[in-house]
């Protein structure tokens, strides 16, 4: 009988172990509600830009419901964006041509598919070439009613050096009024 009894606790035991309740699907859930800008620690100025393209995004657009996401390093940006897991990357100019090329701080990681969806001064925002041109049409109207964010824009066509411009910011600077082309 008590060896019946240890079977039992052992077995219950076992049973709350393999049915623990995992964060994942949580996760995967708060990533499709919400639109994330990832920025990087050791890219300082990007976190502090990414909080205010939130606030104008989130403003003008409350249906994004747009959050900061934050890497603790460059392996990290890479790992997430390159597997898609990230909409949106803002970066500093020099790393965000790394990333796309597979050089500087991403040189071990290798080549990241992105699209350049708009300029910034010194930062740049990068986009998933996945995203329908919908979406990138709506964030850069969201952001070209803030003249405090667009006041040192440089259109993606001008940051050929950076990597394509997104389909559909071309097509929102065209409807805007600031003529751009797409490269053939």
């Amino acid at each position: 009988m008590l060896k019946f009894k240890n079977k039992i606790i052992i077995y219950l035991v076992i049973f709350i172990f393999c049915s623990a309740h995992s964060p994942w699907g949580s996760y995967l859930n708060y990533r499709a509600k919400h639109l994330l800008i990832m920025s990087v620690k050791t890219d300082a100025p990007t976190y502090p830009f990414s909080e205010l393209l939130i606030n104008y995004i989130n403003k003008e657009l409350p249906e994004a419901q747009s959050r900061p996401a934050r890497a603790k390093d460059f392996e990290r940006v890479q790992s997430l964006f390159s597997t898609q897991q990230m909409p949106l990357v803002l970066l500093s100019k020099q790393n965000a041509k790394d990333l796309i090329n597979g050089e500087g701080q991403f040189k071990e990681f290798g080549s990241t598919e992105a699209l350049v969806l708009y300029g910034f001064g010194d930062l740049i925002l990068l986009i998933q070439p996945s995203l329908p041109n919908r979406h990138a049409w709506l964030l850069l109207n969201a952001l070209k009613k803030s003249k405090n964010v667009f006041k040192d824009g440089i259109s993606p066509d001008k940051l050929a050096d950076i990597g394509e411009a997104h389909p559909g910011a071309i097509m929102a600077l065209n409807f805007l009024g600031l003529r751009c082309t797409v490269k053939e």
